[in-house]
């Protein structure tokens, strides 16, 4: 199932629980565990699956799996890439974007985290970016130009993580569980405010 409600997500999201568990004939009481999409991404969309999934999460007694979008995207890409670097990016507004860098290793066919994602100017980030070894694939948004990184390969990530990718994702990193207080959502840019 996949919910695209636009502004109305907040009052969608009930429902939309409600049907899927009666679509897999399931109540609120198998449920053992939470994955959640901790973002980047909009402060209130975020805030708004992060304050759905953790009240769930509460209410129902059960441990969290959270799952970075930009995890989310290199993994998505590791599938088909060789060896190699890998560098998701999301547009933060303002000339900033949203990024890390992942090594992709054939052997296990897993990610290891080169660089911790985080907020920087698209030109901090080029600098960055020059000081690799290995001339990393850029993967980025579908519709997003960054006339900066145009010397580098780039291909573009899925709009929205789905629920399905996500739902395997908790069985790939279940090592993650923890509490519902314990995770944090991450934002595409810091507050205005301040």
């Amino acid at each position: 199932m996949h919910l695209n409600a636009g502004r109305k997500q907040a009052s969608c999201l009930p429902a939309a629980l409600e049907s899927l568990l009666s679509l897999s004939g399931l109540s609120l009481s198998r449920i053992n565990r939470i994955v959640l999409a901790t973002g980047p991404g909009s402060f209130t969309g975020v805030r708004l699956a992060m304050s759905y999934g953790l009240a769930l999460a509460a209410a129902l007694d059960c441990p969290v799996v959270p799952v970075d979008n930009l995890e989310m995207a290199a993994l998505d890409v590791s599938l088909y890439a060789k060896e190699q670097v890998l560098c998701p990016i999301l547009w933060a507004k303002r000339e900033y974007v949203y990024s890390a860098l992942y090594r992709k290793n054939r052997e296990t066919n897993s990610l290891s985290l080169l660089r911790v994602p985080g907020f920087f100017s698209q030109v901090v980030w080029l600098e960055i970016l020059r000081q690799e070894i290995d001339k990393p694939l850029l993967i980025i948004e579908a519709g997003r130009q960054y006339d900066l990184f145009s010397d580098y390969f780039c291909i573009f990530s899925r709009e929205t993580p789905s629920g399905g990718r996500l739902s395997l994702l908790g069985d790939l990193f279940i090592d993650r569980e923890t509490s519902f207080e314990k995770v944090k959502g991450t934002y595409l840019r810091n507050a205005d405010i301040g």
